[in-house]
């Protein structure tokens, strides 16, 4: 039942009765309030009353000080006592109130005396410290300031220092905070009135959050579909719960709590330790019915248990969308938490088993730079996907140890990686073999050497343009800061699209491939042994392509530079080297250090260009990379005796032939830029390299003639 009047009006209906009752016309009232809670509430009404207002600070004879002449209200914050005389006169004259806040807070329920009388039993009977804490409750409950509440609210509030739902409050805090002795008895109580029915008769503490969140996870799972008869009497949820009427309780208190709080929460309900609806749930159909509640270990392990079966059955389509599904209901529920973290990775683990197995169908091409380069269909997608799979780490070691994604996640991430990932690449490497020696392999594709003359009406038009040369940019990471750049800049139109790079696909012959100059005027030949690209018949070395854009009027900068000056030209070549320094330095765990780089060229580039308004801007590459798993075998195999030059993925000379290691790039691989006497040896298998003393075995490389080393994503912005 709820209150019929707040505090205020209580105190009113008390000055104005004793004014009422008074032997004269200006009558002193007098108010004794034990605790003194209630003195900003008398003084406020009193003097709306026209009442005049005098507190006594230290002792009630304060007040005889100064003898009141019209209406008063005179207020002591003590307890009355039967041996003061002082007032005998006012109490004959004038009125006297005996109300601490416990016993005005009783008025409030005017239709309902008796049971009211706990409230004030709650207060008298209270210590110094809990009386405080329970005046407070009162004050803030019945002041005025928002809705009445019924007795059983503010009896929980009284009993849960504040808080308004008994249930909500067991279900967050546990055994933490709750009262004892009679109280905790008077909380069960509240519980079973909430619907809780399965405290009935509790008296330990632990037992009655126990059960309590039993019946809160049971409410749930009843929620989103569990047939109730299979639950134990006392936790199905009965009609005119707060089910019939809502959402569950702990769904409630789910979606309130804050992202620290959730993050226990997700420790509370998912603990192994706590599977509060194992018997029931391990003979469940099909647990993914149950897959919205994200409150249950036992459903947690099933869904696991479950999805890992679907995954050795080849479902991986499904096994993908179900472990979306879950990630999302998990991370909205608990945000960054490690069960969150391993469904996201679940995610990657299916997404690349998928990518894999299509693969398998896919081979049976001519056109290696289509089959990989595709921007929406190509197997450069399979990289992506290792990489981001490497990326999330190893999140299963986070997880309390009986979860079963403990003992079978990291095979799974293994056996992908390690495994089928390597038979990908070599069957990838057959097949440019087999394109390259076939003669004319990449007709009709664009090449790296010819950008310049291809994008010439764009570039020498006028129109302010800006190039973003990034070493190492891999077809994947490319598009992935395509992906950014539409993110943050919505109104730019994102073009990609595949180029060949430059073979072999190291960083001199890429950087030297995208400098000015017309298609023709390209050449890679061999120089005293040396393996040299050319233009127009000039070495192109750092200096020489710097002095070529700058002649063609570029502003030339570079990522260890402080030149920002140069960014105000309207033509603007900025190279970025991180990403290749990383992979080289870093020979084990180089991902997570790109995921980091990619961050950094994303503001580069989007703030440049936003603060630039660059009518065109291109996102270049020099080459790619290849990454290897963690634990493989390198073939060292043995250089040529005719290589003139030996690097790890190639050897050059002139007198090579066909039986060097690789595949032989010479004139008639038709390429369009090799010197007629030069001839090139690439390697294509992605665990074989050359001998070459003083350099480690690292998992980064590049250099030979793997799609993923050469086939580059080039990324066009423009305004729309």
């Amino acid at each position: 039942m709820p209150a019929t009047k707040t505090l205020p009006e209580c105190v009113a209906d008390a000055i104005q009765n004793a004014i009422d009752d008074a032997a004269d016309d200006d009558p002193v009232i007098l108010w004794w309030d034990d605790g003194g809670y209630l003195r900003e509430i008398v003084e406020r009404v009193s003097q709306a009353r026209g009442c005049a207002f005098h507190a006594a600070e230290g002792t009630p004879l304060e007040l005889r000080a100064d003898a009141p002449r019209d209406r008063t209200v005179w207020y002591v914050p003590q307890a009355k006592r039967d041996d003061v005389d002082w007032f005998r006169d006012i109490e004959s004259t004038g009125g006297v109130v005996e109300a601490h806040i416990g016993k005005l807070a009783a008025r409030c329920f005017e239709n309902d005396r008796l049971q009211s009388a706990s409230v004030r039993t709650a207060y008298e009977k209270a210590d110094a410290h809990d009386r405080e804490q329970v005046a407070r409750t009162l004050f803030r409950a019945l002041n005025g300031e928002g809705g009445l509440p019924t007795l059983q609210e503010l009896q929980t509030k009284i009993v849960l220092d504040g808080h308004d739902d008994p249930v909500q409050f067991v279900l967050e805090h546990g055994t933490e905070s709750l009262p004892d002795g009679d109280d905790l008895l008077q909380l069960r109580d509240l519980l079973v009135e909430g619907g809780v029915t399965a405290v009935e008769g509790v008296t330990d503490e632990r037992v009655l959050v126990t059960r309590t969140r039993r019946w809160a996870v049971a409410e749930w799972l009843v929620e989103d579909g569990l047939d109730e008869a299979l639950l134990d009497a006392e936790y199905r949820p009965e009609s005119g719960s707060s089910l019939a009427i809502s959402r569950p309780e702990l769904q409630s208190l789910l979606s309130t709590v804050g992202p620290e709080r959730a993050e226990e929460l997700a420790h509370v309900y998912l603990d192994p330790d706590a599977r509060f609806w194992h018997d029931v749930l391990r003979t469940h159909d099909d647990p993914w019915a149950l897959a919205d509640c994200p409150v249950d270990a036992s459903l947690e392990h099933e869904l696991w248990d479950a999805w890992t079966q679907a995954f050795h059955a080849g479902e991986y389509e499904t096994c993908a969308s179900r472990a979306s599904t879950r990630h999302q209901r998990l991370d909205t529920t608990y945000g960054d938490v490690p069960w969150t973290r391993v469904w996201a990775q679940a995610v990657e683990v299916a997404t690349l088993a998928h990518e894999l197995e299509t693969w398998a169908e896919r081979r049976d091409t001519t056109d290696v730079v289509d089959l990989y380069g595709d921007v929406d269909d190509g197997t450069w997608q399979i990289d992506n996907a290792v990489y981001n799979l490497i990326v999330s780490g190893e999140p299963e070691g986070d997880l309390p140890a009986e979860h079963p994604a403990t003992a079978t996640l990291d095979e799974l991430r293994t056996s992908l990686t390690e495994s089928r990932y390597l038979d990908y690449l070599s069957d990838l490497a057959d097949l440019v073999v087999d394109q390259i020696e076939a003669g004319s392999p990449f007709v009709g594709e664009n090449y790296a050497h010819q950008f310049f003359d291809q994008e010439q009406d764009h570039l020498q038009s006028g129109q302010s343009v800006a190039l973003f040369i990034v070493d190492a940019l891999r077809f994947d990471l490319a598009h992935e800061l395509a992906e950014s750049v539409r993110r943050d800049l919505p109104s730019l139109e994102v073009d990609e699209a595949a180029w060949v790079g430059t073979l072999p696909s190291d960083t001199a012959f890429g950087k030297a491939a995208l400098t000015p100059g017309s298609k023709f005027s390209f050449n890679v030949e061999l120089d005293d042994g040396e393996l040299v690209p050319e233009r127009n018949g000039h070495a192109i070395t750092n200096h020489q392509r710097k002095k070529l854009l700058k002649d063609e009027g570029w502003s030339y900068i570079t990522q260890s530079e402080d030149d920002a000056s140069g960014w105000s030209s309207t033509r603007v070549a900025y190279y970025w080297n991180d990403l290749d320094k990383a992979g080289e330095g870093e020979l084990t765990d180089f991902e997570a250090l790109f995921s980091d780089r990619l961050e950094t060229i994303s503001a580069i580039i989007c703030e440049r260009i936003d603060q630039g308004e660059w009518d065109r801007a291109y996102i270049l590459a020099d080459h790619g990379f290849v990454s290897l798993p963690q634990s493989v075998d390198i073939d060292d195999i043995h250089p040529p005796d005719a290589a003139e030059k030996v690097t790890r993925r190639w050897v050059a000379g002139e007198d090579l032939d066909e039986n060097a290691p690789g595949v032989l790039l010479d004139e008639n691989a038709h390429l369009g830029y090799l010197d007629d006497e030069t001839k090139i040896s690439v390697l294509a298998d992605p665990i074989q390299r050359f001998r070459n003393q003083g350099l480690p075995d690292a998992r980064f490389y590049h250099g030979g003639v793997l799609p993923q080393e050469f086939v580059l994503n080039f990324v066009t912005i423009t305004q729309e």
